[in-house]
């Protein structure tokens, strides 16, 4: 599967998904095509990171940077190489996150519960929307990241996704919790980090299961 980690928000967590779902995926033996399409490079620095401090997962890794219309074109060209590719756009709507989106099985779109996020919902509809008239078949999931522990901001912001015409809301939560960016800076997966952090661990495997379920990869 061709997977995209998008949206039109800067701070959603999208490199941090992106990265966690690649080195699971690795870690379940498949061989994984990580591509950073954010001019910030926040997944190759933790690619960069994961390499000096952990050569030995390094070597499995496959992270490469692409922008503009090369986010398709160089993507259908290795994708036959792969078992899945992961995308991380960045957080605008940009050419790079649009070329993906045509050739992407599923867009993943990770939502904080912040009301600059939330105001971001009309317009990731009517991106997705617009992909969808070149690339129909794109399943657009939209789901709480950096979620609240307390608090009804977690379920309003559900229930504004529930309203969107393109967008699917997905039921993972995933926390607001340190495990991630200690993990992110190290070049790890919260999967991967110690000591582990069992609740970051269990709400990763509640997505990675969901996306990669054999369920979701034959429909």
């Amino acid at each position: 599967m061709i997977i995209v980690c998008g949206g039109i928000k800067g701070g959603a967590g999208k490199s941090t998904i992106a990265v966690n779902l690649a080195a699971k995926r690795i870690a379940d033996q498949k061989n994984i095509l990580l591509v950073d399409g954010d001019e910030q490079e926040t997944t190759k620095l933790w690619a960069n990171a994961r390499e000096d401090n952990y050569p030995e997962l390094s070597k499995t890794l496959t992270c490469i940077q692409l922008s503009g219309k090369a986010a398709r074109v160089e993507v259908l060209k290795l994708a036959p190489n792969y078992d899945d590719v992961i995308i991380d756009v960045g957080g605008r709507d940009t050419a790079t996150q649009r070329a993906a989106l045509t050739i992407a099985d599923i867009v993943l779109i990770p939502l904080p519960p912040r009301s600059p996020d939330v105001w971001t919902l009309d317009k990731v509809d009517e991106l997705i929307s617009e992909v969808r008239t070149v690339n129909p078949d794109l399943k657009a999931y939209c789901f709480i990241n950096r979620a609240d522990a307390m608090g009804s901001d977690n379920k309003q912001a559900a229930a504004l996704i529930k309203e969107t015409e393109e967008l699917e809301f997905i039921s993972p939560f995933i926390g607001d919790r340190k495990a991630f960016p200690n993990a992110h800076t190290e070049g790890l997966a919260v999967s991967e980090a110690k000591p582990k952090d069992n609740k970051a661990v269990n709400e990763l495997e509640v997505l990675y299961k969901y996306i990669f379920s054999t369920k979701q990869v034959l429909e």
